[in-house]
C-alpha cells in the first residue's frame, strides 16, 4: 500500500529540522513555566497559606488557573533558547556546513523555525485572549473568596466621570472638544451614588447644575435617576435662576453609564481580552481620560507585540545559533538571559517614555523591530 504523506509540501530537510526543534522546545517551555510560576506566585501563596489560612487545595487550584498566563510568558523565552541551542548543535556536528556545501542557504535552514514560530504566535494570541483572561479572573475571584473579599461590595469615594463632545461635527479633532458632562459623587455604596453633582455644558459654557442626595443607574430603562435634589439653570449672563426642587428626575447619560458599567466590572489588565480593552479605549477617549487612555493603548499593543515576538525571537535565536566556526562554543542559557535582559530594559524605557507622552504608542514595536534587524545583521555577516 502506498504511504500517504500528510504534509507533502514540507521537505525532508524541514521535517528533520522541525523534529529537532519540537522536543527541545516542549521541554524548555515546561522548565521555563515551572520556574516562572514558582518565582511568580509560589512564595506569595506560601505567605497566604500561613497568614490567611488558605487551604492547600485552594492554592493548588490557583496554580492550575495561573498556568496559562505563565505558559504565554514561557513560550517566547523557550523558542529563543531552543533555536540557539538546536542550531548551535547542528553547527557543532558539522551539519550546517555540510548542508551549505550542498547549496542550501542559511535562510532556507531558518525557514522551519520561522514557520513553526508563526504557528506558535497564532496559538499564543488565541490562548492569551480567550483563555488567560478567564483563568486570571477566576483565580482572582477564588483568592478573594478564600480571603472573604467581595470586589463588588467595595466602596468607592470621590467618583468622577466626564464626557467630551465636539464643537464641529464636520471637523472632529481634539482641539474642537469641549466638556459636555461632569458627573461627581462623594461615594458609591449599595448600588447607589451618594451626594451627586452633575454639570451640563454646551459650546457656550455651563448651562445646568444638578445636585441630588443620591442617584442610581436603571439597567432596564437605560436611564440615570436622580433623587431628592435641586436643578439650577444658568442664565446667559452667568447668573443663577431660582433652583427647582425635585424628588426624582431621569436623565439619558449614555456615556456616563458606559463608564459606570465598566468600572463596576472591576477588571484589571490581566483579566481583560483585547475586545474589552478596545471597548475601554473608546470610553476613555470619549471621556478625555488621557492617562487611562495611554495605559489602555499600551496594553492593547502588547496583545500583538507579545505573540509576534515568537517569530522575532525564533529568527534571532537561529541567526545567533548558526555557528560556522565550531571552535567557538555558545551557552544558549547565558545568551538568552542577556537578550531578555536587554529587551526588558528597553521595554521599561519605552513604556516610561510613552506614559510621559514623549514618544508614540507605536514605539512598543521597537524591541521586535530592533531584534529583527539585529538578526538580519548577524545572518548577513555569516553568509
Amino acid at each position: 500500500m502506498k504511504k500517504i504523506n500528510i504534509f507533502p509540501h514540507i521537505s525532508l530537510l524541514e521535517r528533520y529540522l522541525i523534529s529537532e526543534i519540537i522536543p527541545i522546545l516542549l521541554f524548555t517551555i515546561i522548565i521555563v513555566t515551572v520556574v516562572a510560576e514558582s518565582i511568580g506566585i509560589s512564595f506569595e501563596q506560601f505567605s497566604f497559606l500561613l497568614t490567611e489560612q488558605i487551604s492547600l487545595g485552594t492554592l493548588i487550584y490557583l496554580h492550575i488557573l495561573k498556568l496559562p498566563e505563565f505558559i504565554v510568558f514561557a513560550v517566547p523565552v523557550a523558542i529563543l533558547m531552543t533555536t540557539i541551542f538546536v542550531y548551535d548543535k547542528l553547527s557543532s556536528t558539522g551539519e550546517i556546513i555540510a548542508l551549505q556545501s550542498c547549496g542550501i542557504s542559511l535562510y532556507k535552514l531558518i525557514y522551519p523555525a520561522i514557520n513553526l514560530s508563526l504557528i506558535l504566535s497564532l496559538i499564543l494570541f488565541i490562548v492569551n485572549e480567550f483563555i488567560v483572561p478567564v483563568s486570571n479572573y477566576q483565580a482572582a475571584i477564588t483568592l478573594e473568596k478564600a480571603m472573604n473579599i467581595n470586589r463588588w461590595d467595595l466602596k468607592s469615594d470621590h467618583i468622577v466621570y466626564k464626557e467630551l463632545a465636539n464643537r464641529n461635527h464636520e471637523q472632529i479633532s481634539d482641539e474642537n472638544n469641549y466638556l459636555k458632562y461632569l458627573f461627581y459623587a462623594e461615594r458609591f455604596s449599595n448600588g447607589k451614588m451618594k451626594e451627586v453633582t452633575l454639570l451640563i455644558r454646551d459650546t457656550q459654557g455651563l448651562k445646568v447644575i444638578i445636585k441630588s442626595k443620591f442617584a442610581e443607574w436603571n439597567q432596564g430603562k437605560k436611564y440615570w435617576y436622580f433623587y431628592d435634589g435641586i436643578k439650577s439653570i444658568i442664565n446667559p449672563d452667568g447668573s443663577y435662576s431660582q433652583g427647582i426642587k425635585f424628588d426624582k428626575i431621569p436623565l439619558d447619560l449614555s456615556h456616563i453609564s458606559s463608564q459606570f458599567q465598566l468600572d463596576r466590572e472591576k477588571l484589571d489588565d490581566r483579566e481583560m481580552n483585547i475586545l474589552q480593552i478596545y471597548q475601554r479605549l473608546l470610553v476613555a477617549k470619549k471621556a478625555g481620560d488621557i492617562r487611562n487612555l495611554i495605559k489602555l493603548q499600551v496594553n492593547f499593543q502588547k496583545r500583538f507585540t507579545l505573540p509576534s515576538s515568537c517569530a522575532v525571537l525564533a529568527f534571532l535565536g537561529a541567526a545567533i545559533g548558526i555557528n560556522l566556526q565550531p571552535r567557538i562554543k555558545y551557552n544558549s542559557l547565558t545568551i538568552t538571559l542577556v537578550i531578555l535582559w536587554v529587551i526588558k530594559i528597553l521595554e521599561a524605557i519605552i513604556h516610561a517614555l510613552i506614559i510621559s507622552e514623549n514618544i508614540s504608542i507605536y514605539a512598543m514595536w521597537l524591541p521586535n523591530i530592533l531584534a529583527t534587524v539585529f538578526g538580519f545583521y548577524i545572518l548577513i555577516k555569516k553568509i
